[in-house]
């Protein structure tokens, strides 16, 4: 009796390891996104968007567009917020100002991080 449970205690050891060694080891992923064009391009308003390739990880939570007048935009800059749950998403870019460069890129979030799609830029009008 005392060699059985010694087993059976040692297979549910092994299989613990195992579980948390292979769960180690996965890759962490954020979103990877393609940042459409912008369109409807105006003095103060533009509309572009984003396709999400792949989730990553896990699901994707939060999602939009960010805009700077310097390259490499964050979600720290100006953003707007789409309803999650779509693979791909129109975003109006508003309260721009005319004659101005801007670069723009689609973002997502899910539990591992922020991804962000590819940088394209316009002038407004």
């Amino acid at each position: 009796m005392k060699e059985g449970l010694k087993k059976v205690h040692t297979i549910i050891v092994t299989l613990v390891i195992i579980t948390v060694f292979s769960g180690s080891c996965m890759k962490k992923e954020v979103p990877v996104l393609k940042t459409w064009d912008v369109l409807l391009v105006t003095i103060s308003s533009a509309v572009s968007g984003g396709t999400i390739v792949d989730e990553g990880s896990s699901t994707v939570i939060s999602l939009g567009v960010c805009w700077s007048t310097e390259p490499g935009p964050t979600i720290q800059d100006f953003k707007t917020l789409e309803r999650a749950g779509q693979t791909q998403y129109s975003s109006s870019l508003k309260g721009l100002i005319g004659g101005t460069k801007y670069y723009v890129r689609a973002y997502a979030i899910n539990d591992i991080g922020i991804g962000y799609g590819n940088e394209v830029t316009f002038t407004t009008l």
